[in-house]
């Protein structure tokens, strides 16, 4: 019987080594793309279903024509305007009523920040993206800077663990990277900026 509890005790040990040599460090790593000139998009649409006190008895064209002359009157011709720039359109969005969905698009940031600003009856902005470009380079740039980052991030955790850390097991990448990615316009963070991320999990020693 001690001898079946020896070996039960050595075994637990080994199996406790075992698990306490694969323990792994698992961070989330960043990278920063910066373009410096992006292309800027915006989507608004026009329909009587945004009608307010103002506009109530307003139909489709008269709010259109409306938002045209305010376009015009901060420099933007009708024409830079592209309706229905995929192949639906309004009648996706539910309303019983006319509407068309129009998209401007500019290289100019002075001139997106004018667009954006300009107001209209049965107006209503529906999204606002910087077009950045990545090629191929500058895609092997990000995964760089993101490995360089992780590794980074997992050093210091396992020096605080007592650990050394070891090769990369896994690795997980979050985002999709095209010749082309679109990021939405905020107030709080740069519009050339694009931020890109991965997992990663290393082993420690």
């Amino acid at each position: 019987m001690k001898q079946l509890l020896y070996v039960l005790l050595a075994l637990m040990s080994i199996s406790m080594a075992a698990q306490e040599q694969s323990a792994t460090i698992k961070v989330l790593a960043r990278a920063i793309h910066t373009d410096s000139s992006p292309t800027y998009k915006a989507t608004v649409s026009i329909s009587p279903a945004y009608s307010s006190y103002a506009s109530d008895g307003m139909d489709f064209e008269e709010l259109r024509s409306l938002y045209q002359k305010a376009l015009e009157l901060n420099g933007i011709a009708w024409e830079e305007l592209k309706k229905n720039p995929h192949e639906f359109g309004f009648e996706t969005m539910g309303y019983d009523k006319e509407g068309v969905i129009y998209e401007f698009s500019t290289p100019s940031i002075e001139k997106m920040k004018i667009f954006l600003s300009i107001k209209s009856l049965g107006l209503q902005r529906l999204n606002s993206v910087a077009v950045l470009k990545i090629d191929e380079n500058g895609a092997k740039l990000l995964y760089g800077k993101a490995m360089e980052d992780a590794k980074l991030k997992a050093s210091l955790i396992a020096l605080a663990l007592g650990k050394e850390l070891g090769d990369v097991v896994t690795v997980e990448d979050n985002q999709h990277l095209n010749e082309q990615v679109e990021t939405a316009i905020y107030y709080d963070r740069p519009v050339n900026e694009y931020i890109y991320s991965l997992q990663v999990v290393f082993k420690t020693k």
